[in-house]
């Protein structure tokens, strides 16, 4: 007796260190009497399921994983042969939907973390080169009718056939002086009417809106500097040129001028380069002068680009002609502000591509050119190209950059809040700090100084994971984009999307 038990111990524990050298999945398919077999081939495609499983689980969360082992599939292999069928049906049935879970949730991925208004340097280039020639390029200078002819060359490049407009205005000086716009124009696909409003209706209501227009503008001159002596008489050499004000904006709309010739808008576009914008925005006044009623009446609406570059946030404004008094808004006049923030969501370009568009939500009451008083909110005081637009009741869309968390009407104008702007109070337009050399180095050491504070730290050798690298560059820091042509780019992105978007009722048609 003594003999026999201590030969079936003898098997156990045999068995034991067998079970612990054998993998969990075959261990699972053992006999009650603990002889191993070898799985089959059944067993072998359910092993396979959970093994793709827990593979692809962690790229669409780890509930996946569970669900076959929950069902209680191993440990009951043992089955007649219709049953065996069944399972193997079974498994086919779960490998297809596991599949198509993980395609999708990988494709949802994927399309998150594409970049989009992808469209290189060539508007940033251009900003650069209009700041490096023509660097005082001020209302009505012969800077800035070079100025202008550079912007016609590049836009003959792309195809277009460039108007310049001629005109003459009082400068602040009151002497007359001359200054020129550079005007294209692209013919749009049209709208046709879809009804989704709860007000719409068919009667009477034309099936296509084929001759709406979308002005869409910005000023390529720059606001003069003035440069005060020190004590002992000494003045500064000049050397900003323009590149937030307002380079930046022009290469923006040169951009979305460009990307339109491929991606065909639904309005009809005019692309205006104003002259003398920073003099009482003489140019977009004498633009807006020169159409008949008839072609005033196309315009279903403007969007005026300022300088987008050196501000902390990138802003959108609807204009002083949406508000009504009080808490109540001109919901008409403020579309073409809703869908552009619509954009900004919809294609996720904050996530994607690190770009954000604000809007003012000050909560205090100001007054408006008209005396009208309403609530800070969704528009602004400054005044810009947008204006005469505005004031002749278009609705208008004004972009620029800075910052509205504010809590008075007198701190509007504050563009950056960085110390190195301290000596102007937060104003980058028209000073020294304007200058393309300042900015650029400031916004890359910026950039740097963000992408060193996320990098890991071993307290042991006060060393961070860059240098453990010998220094080489991770995917994230080959991708991030220089702030210019970030904007640039994604303030076009935006202007092309919104040249789709039409009024309300009616769809793109293309």
């Amino acid at each position: 007796m003594r003999h026999i038990a201590e030969q079936r111990q003898k098997t156990v524990l045999t068995t034991t260190e067998k079970n612990l050298k054998t993998p969990i999945a075959s261990r699972l398919y053992s006999h009650p009497d603990h002889t191993i077999r070898r799985p089959s081939s059944v067993e072998n495609e359910v092993s396979s399921v959970i093994q793709l499983t827990r593979l692809f689980g962690a790229s669409c969360g780890a509930n996946q994983t569970q669900m076959i082992e929950k069902a209680g599939v191993f440990g009951q292999m043992n089955r007649p042969p219709y049953r065996t069928l069944r399972l193997r049906v079974f498994s086919l049935f779960f490998v297809i939907l596991l599949l198509l879970t993980f395609t999708a949730c990988s494709t949802e991925t994927d399309k998150e973390s594409i970049r989009i208004a992808d469209y290189g340097n060539d508007g940033a280039d251009f900003a650069r080169e209009l700041a490096k020639k023509f660097p005082r390029r001020e209302a009505f200078t012969g800077q800035e009718k070079d100025a202008s002819a550079l912007i016609a060359e590049r836009l003959k490049s792309f195809g277009y056939e460039p108007e310049i407009q001629e005109f003459k205005a009082v400068a602040g000086d009151g002497s007359t002086k001359a200054s020129q716009n550079v005007i294209v124009r692209l013919d749009g696909l049209g709208f046709r009417y879809a009804p989704k409003s709860k007000d719409a209706t068919d009667q009477a209501t034309p099936g296509r809106a084929d001759d709406l227009v979308l002005v869409v503008g910005a000023h390529y001159d720059t606001p003069s500097v003035h440069l005060e002596p020190n004590e002992e008489g000494y003045t500064e050499p000049l050397v900003a040129d323009g590149i937030h004000n307002n380079a930046s904006g022009v290469a923006a709309v040169m951009t979305a001028a460009k990307i339109m010739r491929e991606m065909k808008p639904g309005y009809d576009i005019i692309f205006v380069f104003f002259g003398a914008g920073t003099d009482s925005f003489a140019g977009a006044k004498h633009f807006l002068n020169s159409l008949s009623n008839e072609e005033r009446a196309r315009i279903d609406a403007m969007v005026n680009v300022g300088p987008i570059f050196a501000g902390d946030k990138v802003y959108a404004h609807a204009g002083q002609n949406s508000v009504t008094g009080g808490e109540y808004k001109n919901y008409a006049n403020r579309r073409k502000l809703y869908q552009m923030t619509d954009i900004f969501f919809e294609y996720k370009l904050n996530t994607r591509n690190g770009y954000a568009i604000y809007t003012n939500q000050a909560s205090f009451i100001a007054s408006t050119r008209t005396g009208k008083s309403g609530i800070f909110r969704e528009w602004t005081t400054k005044l810009s190209d947008h204006t005469p637009f505005d004031d002749a009741g278009i609705p208008v869309v004004f972009m620029e950059s800075g910052e509205y968390r504010i809590k008075s009407i007198e701190e509007v104008g504050l563009e950056n809040k960085n110390p190195l702007f301290m000596a102007s109070e937060g104003v980058i337009s028209g000073t020294q700090f304007d200058r393309q050399s300042t900015l650029e180095d400031l916004f890359k050491d910026i950039e740097e100084q963000s992408a060193r504070q996320t990098l890991p730290v071993d307290w042991d050798t006060q060393e961070t994971q860059e240098e453990e690298t010998d220094g080489s560059v991770d995917e994230d820091e080959q991708q991030r984009i220089p702030r210019l042509p970030l904007r640039v780019n994604n303030t076009a992105f935006v202007i092309v999307q919104l040249a789709r978007k039409g009024p309300l009722d009616y769809e793109f048609d293309g």
